[in-house]
């Protein structure tokens, strides 16, 4: 080995500068995207707690408020039932008491008025006077409004033919008139015949009808009077 090469000073093998620098600030870049990453994944967790607690909080008070309203209704829905069942009690004491009343005021007006007839809806009611047989009420409602309809049948029992003409008035529960109709025959009755006529009580009062009377007369007299 010659002077020369021993005097030489050995080389280093190391990357160049630049090379150092870009791996650097590769390096540098790389930390920093995990940082940012892992900060991002930390944001959004913490986002999403706060979201699933505000949740969590808002059911927790819908809970709440539905067990209040909840029981609110309960307790409104008890004393309905309270003030239901002391309703019926009261009605079930005073049913007899009415029904009683209801009794002697009937018994009263029949007694002052004792030719009237109980007047029932929809039922064939017996009146066997001269010349009617029986008659039929029914009840019509138009408009709202309730109207008496009557079917009279007449029916003669002479042995002669006769014209005859009848008057029916109603009156309310304490006797009061408040309705008439009158009924003519069209055509004269044989011996033995019978006929129907219906029409619709004409009532000057707005009350409902409970009695009855039916009177009858022989062509040729002035109806109008009671018999």
């Amino acid at each position: 080995m010659d002077e020369k090469t021993l005097d030489e000073p050995p080389v280093e093998y190391a990357q160049p500068a630049a090379s150092r620098t870009t791996a650097a600030h590769h390096s540098a870049r790389s930390r920093s995207h995990r940082s940012g990453s892992n900060l991002h994944r930390v944001s959004r967790r913490l986002v999403l707690a706060i979201a699933l607690s505000i949740s969590l909080l808002v059911l927790i008070l819908v809970i709440i408020f539905s067990t209040v309203h909840i029981g609110g209704l309960v307790n409104e829905n008890d004393a309905l039932k309270t003030e239901l069942a002391q309703v019926r009690l009261e009605l079930s004491q005073t049913g007899p008491e009415l029904e009683q009343a209801r009794k002697i005021v009937s018994e009263v007006t029949k007694g002052r008025l004792p030719h009237l007839l109980d007047l029932v809806p929809d039922k064939v009611l017996e009146v066997n006077t001269l010349y009617i047989k029986n008659i039929v009420f029914s009840v019509l409602n138009q408009n709202g409004t309730k109207n008496y309809e009557y079917k009279l049948v007449m029916e003669n029992s002479t042995p002669r033919t006769v014209h005859p003409t009848a008057r029916i008035f109603v009156f309310d529960r304490y006797g009061v008139q408040i309705g008439s109709a009158e009924v003519a025959s069209r055509a004269g009755l044989d011996p033995g015949e019978s006929r129907s006529q219906s029409s619709v009580i004409d009532r000057f009062i707005d009350e409902e009808p409970h009695y009855f009377y039916v009177s009858t007369l022989p062509a040729g007299k002035q109806s109008g009077t009671t018999q």
